[in-house]
């Protein structure tokens, strides 16, 4: 088992969130502390609630970011984290990031000073390849951002051919995750 560390995990909104709790569950059997954000895209996806059991402690959301707690939860959880690990990482979320909005408790968490991420990308293969993905990983790999994935294989949608955008499976995944912190 790999020595302890503090991984926060971001679950963004693709259909691959349903696979986020199983990443969680071999986090924290891997011996890691894990924390929760869940963008609200996730959330349609896979429920808060099963999020917070694999977890084993509350979600951090939109709604916990706004609370009047007087707590700075973006960046509380950046100085935390030994690495921050976005999967499913969707377009979306890596175009975000790569262009400097902090406008959701994730970005803003990855924005305010998290020095170690792991991206595991998932999302149709049209959008991998699309310039404007391809830019922005390019981007956020000269920023020292490590990837796991995506993996070639059929997709969620009724897609006939299989193709690359395929969330990593778990086992790649947690290898990504011990590698990237031995780096760190």
């Amino acid at each position: 088992m790999a020595g302890s560390s503090n991984v926060l995990v971001g679950v963004t909104g693709g259909i691959a969130a349903y696979k986020a709790p199983g990443v969680i569950r071999r986090l924290r059997e891997a011996g890691h502390e894990v924390e929760t954000v869940a963008t609200e895209a996730a959330l349609r996806f896979v429920p808060e609630e099963t999020l917070a059991i694999a977890t084993g402690k509350s979600i951090h959301t939109e709604k916990t970011w706004w609370e009047r707690s007087g707590r700075i939860e973006h960046v509380g959880l950046a100085r935390w984290a030994n690495l921050v690990l976005i999967a499913p990482a969707t377009a979306d979320a890596m175009a975000r990031v790569s262009i400097g909005l902090g406008d959701d408790l994730l970005s803003a968490t990855v924005l305010a000073g998290a020095e170690n991420i792991l991206w595991a990308p998932a999302m149709n293969p049209e959008m991998w390849r699309s310039p404007a993905t391809v830019r922005n990983v390019e981007t956020l790999k000269s920023w020292g951002h490590r990837f796991a994935g995506p993996a070639e294989g059929l997709m969620a949608s009724a897609e006939e051919e299989p193709g690359v955008g395929r969330l990593a499976d778990e086992a790649e995944i947690l290898a990504a995750v011990e590698e990237a912190l031995k780096r760190a």
